[in-house]
């Protein structure tokens, strides 16, 4: 039988480095790779014109609903309904499902009509912990995202978080395997873009970027009470799929904000190496983010630039000030945020950015998992 890789994302296959890091792993290990994914604009997405994307298949669910509203649930069961549909008509026999948001049409499909096929289960985040929630609701969600766990072939967690305080079942060692969301080191690529011609961007200006997905849980409150202050030494680079309109309005309304929207990867990369420092502020009242280590982490050290976390992520907060790699305040703290700033402006030999690199090298670079991960996706198509 043809060995066909399926792969299912929530959102756009872009919208993180998960695709980059599927591909570069184990792209060669398939005779035919599909991807189905929710634009959740409502517009489909070409795949980069790059040899990493040759050859592949991209299918999209592209209906979209207001944010938080009644009609957004009838499109997520919508969209379940639609993943089904689509497995049916792939019969595909190896499945990764990302994310607590794909997993459940692909073990019905696994269960029920090809109890053959292998399900991955590649959660990203821990669904019961990544919103605010009551605790009954966020017991239920907890307790059915064990039961896709257990119920799926394989395990794929970006931390040891289910080991700690999340896990409610025993998982034997040959079902899972722990790879950080880290990223390749793309240095050289890095020094040859000029993201200061590509996007006009001007070079008496103190890049503060703030990258990727955006809420009110990543920052808002801080990073916006910061733009209020206008210091005219400031630039903020905003760039993602931002969607909600009152940030789009807010962009608009000041002069020191700079919006690129969704930006290719080594651009991103570029905008952090070229940054002041990097804001990652994630709520601590979430439980996930107390433990999780940002994608952004692995990115700033791997271009040698200082991160600013709160007190509240532990772990990777534990590490930026062992290291020296950054600096942790308290969530809301502007005045903190704003005088780390400043004082780094006047004095950036307070942090070594060959360090950062060295240390990203050494424990995080992907080359060192994605062994792993190869290995892992061809067991279960053999």
């Amino acid at each position: 039988m043809k060995k066909k890789g399926l792969f299912l994302f929530a959102d756009y296959f872009d919208s993180t480095t998960t695709i980059i890091r599927v591909l570069k792993a184990s792209k060669d290990v398939f005779e035919e790779i599909n991807f189905l994914y929710w634009a959740r604009s409502g517009e489909k997405r070409n795949p980069p014109d790059e040899e990493l994307y040759k050859g592949l298949q991209f299918d999209a669910f592209a209906e979209t609903a207001s944010p938080r509203s009644f009609s957004a649930l009838l499109l997520f069961i919508k969209f379940q309904w639609w993943l089904f549909k689509q497995l049916l008509q792939k019969k595909s026999n190896f499945i990764v499902a990302f994310t607590f948001y794909t997993i459940f049409p692909a073990l019905i499909y696994k269960y029920f009509i090809n109890w053959k096929c292998k399900v991955i289960y590649d959660p990203r985040d821990y669904a019961a912990d990544s919103y605010r929630i009551n605790k009954i609701i966020n017991f239920l969600i907890r307790l059915i995202d064990n039961i896709f766990i257990k119920a799926s072939d394989f395990v794929i967690f970006p931390d040891r978080q289910y080991f700690i305080y999340y896990g409610l079942f025993k998982l034997k060692n040959n079902k899972f395997l722990i790879l950080p969301n880290s990223t390749e080191d793309s240095i050289e690529q890095v020094k040859q873009n000029d993201i200061y011609l590509k996007y006009n961007l001007p070079k008496d200006k103190f890049i503060i970027p703030v990258i990727g997905y955006f809420s009110e849980t990543r920052g808002e409150k801080i990073l916006f009470d910061l733009i209020k202050k206008n210091d005219p030494r400031l630039l903020f680079v905003f760039a993602g799929d931002i969607r909600d309109e009152k940030y789009l309005n807010f962009f608009k309304q000041h002069n020191n904000i700079t919006y690129l929207k969704k930006i290719p990867y080594i651009d991103a990369l570029s905008i952090m190496k070229e940054a002041l420092l990097v804001p990652q502020l994630y709520d601590p009242e979430l439980r996930n983010n107390v433990y999780a280590l940002p994608t952004k982490y692995y990115d700033c050290l791997m271009v040698g630039t200082p991160i600013v976390v709160s007190l509240g992520q532990i772990d990777v907060a534990r590490e930026i000030i062992a290291n020296k790699f950054g600096w942790a305040i308290d969530y809301y703290d502007v005045e903190s945020l704003y005088k780390i700033i400043n004082d780094y402006i006047n004095n950036e030999q307070t942090i070594n950015k060959d360090e950062l690199r060295k240390f990203f090298l050494e424990k995080y670079d992907y080359r060192l998992y994605k062994v792993k991960l190869r290995e892992i996706y061809s067991k279960m198509l053999n």
